[in-house]
């Protein structure tokens, strides 16, 4: 029997499944030359899981188990899992990857269970690593790989981002595409893809600034049309979901590939700069978006407060006002703008919170088609930032066992829902979830698609009064309403 990889994506979604496109690329770079298999956790029920990769690894001479790690629901699944794993199977070597594990390498390998870990894109570096396990590369020889060694952390050099025209096609044939086309507001067989590797800037708060450290390639408009096409021909799809930390970087690039879309019928989303669109995109860019499938670009607002986006260092221009004009422009060529913003900043929080609600109802009032997403502030590692190093200050601290990150404490702190850092007091998150339970209602999300007409109606009328006088205190009718009647489903932790 010829050895396997076993490369598993932990649970990230409960619905509208995403391709595990981390783990795809890595068997891109293996095709051929090692046998592997994916296995997705979100299409598993929860309470199989350990059992369906037990019993592939009793079945399976497994040459190691690789393990994708994401902060939330993904780490609070797969360190009970993995500390289980190699409780049953000693002998397993196994591997975590992901963002998670790029930032908090030290912790995941003094768990004791997890044997190393592969830091950054490990695109290029992956056939190295199953070399290694080959008998055929020194450990040492590893780019990226961290281990331990004598009771002593080794880090291998750091591999570089590779350039995505230089990576092969998605192994889409090792994965259940159809569980993957959905029904999205942008259509009903929706993919995801990605088109670029990290991002230019190196904002505060980010995680992508902390692994990617200012450096953005992307993949070349002739090849991305070409792969979007090819999606197409061979599954069908109508709609894509450009997961690229910031898709719109580039304008000629975007306007190529768009005037590539043309007359395809394919509908598209992804994530850009406020100040970018507003201050560099040509009339041109923005016709030939708005004439091809451009429906909705997602927006990093972050605050209304510009002594916080100054601390942010997003590296750009943007003001509150931007936001608003941008708001403005993107209604007048149909595209709707997704703002995202992230209150309760540890410089001033009262004041954060006040201006970024004063912001959000101007930007509602020139195009109330302007979706809304909030988020409570969360600190990431991204050493010598003044923000990072003011929340430190304050008394924030991050777990030092990887066990201790399996809390509903560290759930809900990873989504940013957590009331619970040193500066936010409970009022605090009251005015945020009470303020987002109004704005929700008056302006219900179009991206929850079981929310039906009429049941936006009755939120409109419950929700009109409160956010027309700014009452947002004890909204428990809209709680009740929500919550327990119409399951309404925030796109902050679930997408659209």
């Amino acid at each position: 029997m010829s050895k396997k990889i076993l490369l598993y994506n932990p649970r990230s979604a409960k619905w509208k499944f995403r391709m595990p496109m981390s783990l795809m690329a890595l068997g891109a770079s293996i095709e051929g030359l090692q046998d592997y298999e994916i296995i997705d956790g979100n299409l598993i029920n929860d309470t199989e899981t350990e059992q369906v990769l037990a019993k592939k690894i009793q079945e399976t001479d497994v040459l190691f188990l690789g393990i994708t790690v994401m902060p939330g629901p993904q780490l609070w699944q797969t360190v009970p899992l993995t500390k289980s794993l190699k409780a049953k199977f000693p002998n397993l070597k196994i591997v975590w990857g992901g963002y998670f594990t790029t930032l908090h390498y030290e912790t995941v390998l003094e768990s004791g269970y997890v044997d190393f870990v592969m830091k950054g894109q490990a695109d290029f570096a992956f056939p190295q690593l199953v070399e290694f396990f080959q008998g055929k590369r020194e450990v040492s020889k590893v780019t990226g790989l961290s281990y331990i060694e004598n009771g002593k952390i080794i880090e291998n050099p750091a591999t570089a981002p590779t350039h995505p025209d230089d990576h092969k096609r998605f192994p889409y044939h090792k994965v259940q595409m159809e569980r993957y086309l959905n029904p999205t507001v942008l259509g009903k067989r929706t993919t995801a893809f990605h088109a670029s590797v990290g991002c230019p800037f190196t904002c505060s708060f980010c995680a992508i600034a902390a692994v990617y450290e200012g450096k953005w390639i992307p993949m070349s408009s002739q090849k991305l049309i070409e792969e979007i096409l090819f999606l197409k021909k061979e599954y069908q799809i109508d709609s894509v979901e450009f997961h690229d930390n910031n898709f719109f970087t580039a304008h000629q690039r975007v306007e190529e590939f768009a005037l590539g879309m043309k007359n395809q019928n394919i509908t598209w989303w992804g994530e850009g700069r406020i100040d970018t669109l507003l201050e560099k995109y040509p009339e041109s860019a923005w016709k030939a978006m708005s004439e091809n499938g451009c429906k909705m670009i997602f927006l990093g607002a972050e605050s209304g407060s510009e002594n916080v986006l100054e601390l942010m260092d997003k590296g750009g221009t943007q003001t509150p006002q931007d936001c608003i004009d941008l708001a403005k422009m993107m209604k007048g060529y149909g595209i709707i703008p997704e703002f995202s913003f992230v209150m309760g900043n540890p410089v001033d929080p009262d004041d954060d919170i006040r201006q970024t609600i004063e912001l959000i109802k101007k930007i509602k009032k020139v195009n109330p088609e302007s979706e809304i997403i909030l988020y409570t502030y969360s600190p990431v590692p991204y050493p010598g930032t003044e923000l990072y190093d003011m929340a430190v200050e304050q008394g924030f601290k991050y777990p030092q066992k990887l066990e201790d990150w399996v809390s509903d404490f560290w759930l809900n702190f990873d989504l940013r829902k957590n009331p619970m850092t040193p500066w936010l007091k409970p009022h605090h998150i009251d005015q945020i979830r009470n303020f987002e339970y109004v704005l929700n209602a008056y302006y219900p999300t179009q991206t929850y698609l079981p929310l039906t007409d009429l049941q936006k109606k009755i939120l409109r009328l419950l929700g009109s009064w409160r956010y027309k006088f700014s009452i947002y205190e004890y909204p428990i009718e809209l709680r009740i309403l929500m919550n327990r009647v119409f399951k309404y489903r925030s796109p902050e932790i679930e997408g659209f």
